[in-house]
């Protein structure tokens, strides 16, 4: 999906952010380049850490949704667990 595509889906699907899906409760969505040089970890974790990674997104064509869980586990170990924001949503029941 292109750049104002993902953060369109983003603005939808926002208010899922704080929800339980399982054990974990949703932390964050964000939209995730899709290249094969950076991982969903590398962004979130520079991110959140302000690491000197460009976050210029304009630069990308392509991206995916990254649903974030579990920011505590993030804060304790540094250990980043996501999933598609496709596969949440059918998890939870949700049809677009």
């Amino acid at each position: 999906m292109t750049r104002i595509e993902a953060f369109n889906k983003i603005n939808r699907y926002n208010y899922l952010v704080g929800r339980k899906v399982g054990q974990d409760s949703i932390a964050a969505i964000m939209p995730i380049p899709i290249d094969p040089n950076i991982t969903v970890e590398q962004i979130f974790t520079s991110i959140f850490n302000d690491l000197p990674i460009d976050k210029t997104f304009s630069k990308f064509s392509k991206f995916k949704i990254a649903v974030i869980f579990n920011y505590q586990k993030f804060l304790d170990h540094g250990e980043v667990i996501w999933k598609d924001l496709d596969q949440v949503l059918t998890m939870l029941d949700i049809r677009e």
